[in-house]
């Protein structure tokens, strides 16, 4: 390890030399870090995915060119999500107001190529590696015997269409309703399969005559066909697709972070920790700062630090005493991906196991035999 990096990177993270930020597995020749400029905490921010280029809002929304030193504002109006394209080429950014959310598309020079509005509020955003924009959207319309929610995916296909995905409805007793109440929207969550076929998300179940339970489900968006992977906290917890599909991350929100296979249930893995991230191209874990890959500890950034993934993983956001860094991963190599007819074939695999036709055993054997 060079101790002068290590020196350097305490001096950055605390203001003064005495105080050292315990960095034991930080290697020189892989990992970088850059203050930026200072802050209060991070917020709602985005770093592209080739670290260039910082959106962040606060009471407007604004584009920052960390080489340059350049800043656009976008939109004067707080967004409520933010997400850069895989490739860093677009920013979408969604507002809400009056039970209606508005979904922004732009450029890096902060050109709008793409605006639209409906009903519903936005929870997150996700990009595939094709370039379709996700947006998880939930609605809420409430009447005398309980509250009725819809929770569905809009998908824009980088062009002009949008399309309607929806995954659930259910009415939720005026008791819940009330105990939630703008915190609803925070019930839905979503995570795309890197195969961009299924997705897992969080489904708010609470009829009159039982108790309110929230469901993490996998859903098939060629079949229809759901299971469900585990039962969460109301407001905690979610869960993240790892990069082969078959497993997830998924969070409790009281301390666990478990990885486990999604059709044995069986943990494969554990970590401890409350907040949590996860890329699945840098195969990138954040568990209460602790940057991971698989069980092994890279980075443990400071206490109390605020942290932000770029959309490939390589770039990390980390706000500490007052100051935004930018921390890199110079040998970050993302996974390879599976295209053309082997992912057709494998869709087809899946499809076939959502729908009861293939046990998981002849899945595993007919993946496996394809993917050589």
């Amino acid at each position: 390890m060079n101790k002068l990096l290590v020196c350097l990177l305490s001096f950055l993270l605390t203001g003064c030399v005495a105080a050292i930020v315990p960095l034991p597995v930080l290697d020189a020749e892989r990992f970088s870090i850059r203050q930026l400029l200072p802050v209060d905490k991070i917020g709602l921010m985005a770093i592209s995915a080739d670290g260039r280029m910082l959106a962040w809002s606060d009471s407007d929304l604004e584009l920052f060119d960390i080489e340059s030193s350049q800043r656009h504002s976008l939109l004067n109006a707080r967004a409520e999500t933010l997400r850069w394209s895989f490739d860093g080429a677009l920013l979408a950014a969604t507002t809400y107001m009056d039970g209606e959310s508005h979904l922004y598309v732009y450029d890096r020079s902060g050109v709008a190529v793409f605006d639209t509005h409906f009903a519903g509020r936005v929870g997150r955003l996700q990009w595939s590696h094709t370039g379709q924009l996700t947006a998880g959207v939930l609605s809420a319309r409430k009447f005398s015997f309980g509250t009725h929610i819809k929770g569905q995916l809009l998908s824009w296909d980088g062009r002009w269409r949008m399309t309607k995905i929806p995954l659930f409805e259910t009415t939720i007793k005026p008791t819940t309703a009330a105990q939630l109440a703008d915190r609803l929207y925070e019930t839905f969550d979503f995570d795309l399969s890197p195969l961009e076929d299924e997705v897992l998300y969080t489904r708010l179940y609470a009829p009159p005559a039982f108790a309110a339970t929230r469901y993490l489900v996998l859903h098939n968006l060629q079949t229809g066909e759901e299971k469900q992977i585990a039962s969460l906290p109301m407001l905690v917890g979610k869960g993240r697709l790892a990069a082969d599909g078959e497993s997830a991350y998924v969070t409790d929100g009281k301390g666990q972070i478990t990885l486990q296979d999604l059709w044995s249930t069986r943990i494969l893995q554990q970590w401890t920790g409350t907040r949590f991230d996860y890329d699945p191209r840098s195969e990138w874990l954040i568990a209460d700062g602790g940057l991971y890959q698989g069980q092994q500890l890279q980075v443990q950034l400071p206490p109390k630090s605020f942290f932000r993934l770029s959309s490939g993983g390589h770039f990390l956001l980390v706000s500490w005493n007052r100051q935004l860094y930018l921390l890199s991963d110079y040998s970050a190599g993302e996974r390879t991906k599976i295209g053309g007819v082997r992912m057709k074939k494998l869709q087809k695999l899946r499809r076939l196991r959502s729908r009861g036709l293939i046990e998981q055993a002849e899945y595993l054997q007919a993946r496996e035999r394809l993917l050589q």
